[in-house]
């Protein structure tokens, strides 16, 4: 059982709002892999870890990964909390928009090859993070591979980013915790290593058939 933070559906509301509001300037703002170091690479590398079968963007904004994931072949769903940045997606007639809250995702169990979540966790309370891995961690198939990019520090709060006028709530969270809620969720194989971009990073997990809570977590590049 997890314990909700009192303020969750206050947050969910105005992040949904914010989007909803701005989606035509933020899809611009956010379009282009060159504005975002390493990005790319990224998405290359989790291409690799996850086996065939179909991918959820999870926090999609206006496709931008999602069409990259498409050019590459894979079968993706786009899942985001806004409705108007779905009706804004640049990923094609392929793409396949669904509206979704990330702590309830409307998937049967076991039904994706891979979850790729870029800045999506960001803005939900730290409380609620273990609820958003097991989700996660609910729909991907065995063997499916999980990469989560987030911003490293201990803190949470409303604050006003550089792409958006207005406030919103980010988490920023340490990925030694990261690792081990992930971990302590059930994902084995577990690397993290620092991104591009400032003060991002970005967690890669695999559900296994049977997890082992002694895979103990690895820096990328590590022995």
């Amino acid at each position: 059982m997890h314990v909700e933070d009192p303020q969750l559906p206050l947050i969910t509301a105005a992040t949904r709002r914010a989007y909803d509001r701005d989606a035509s300037a933020y899809a611009d703002k956010t379009d282009r892999f060159s504005d975002f170091p390493g990005l790319e690479e990224e998405l290359e590398r989790f291409r690799g870890r996850a086996p065939k079968g179909p991918v959820l963007d999870l926090g999609c904004g206006a496709g931008r990964d999602t069409r990259h994931l498409i050019s590459a072949g894979h079968d993706v769903i786009s899942g985001d909390l806004s409705a108007e940045l779905l009706k804004l997606l640049r990923a094609g007639p392929s793409s396949k928009p669904v509206q979704l809250d990330l702590l309830t995702l409307p998937f049967r169990d076991r039904v994706f090859a891979g979850v790729w979540a870029s800045g999506s966790l960001l803005h939900i309370p730290g409380s609620a993070y273990p609820r958003a891995f097991g989700e996660i961690y609910r729909v991907l198939a065995e063997g499916g591979a999980t990469a989560i990019s987030l911003r490293d520090d201990d803190k949470e709060g409303w604050h006003r980013g550089e792409r958006m006028d207005v406030d919103r709530w980010f988490t920023w969270r340490r990925p030694h915790d990261v690792v081990r809620e992930l971990i302590a969720t059930g994902f084995a194989s577990v690397e993290w290593a620092y991104c591009g971009r400032k003060d991002w990073y970005i967690v890669e997990a695999v559900k296994t058939w049977a997890p082992s809570r002694r895979d103990g977590e690895r820096r990328a590049g590590s022995a």
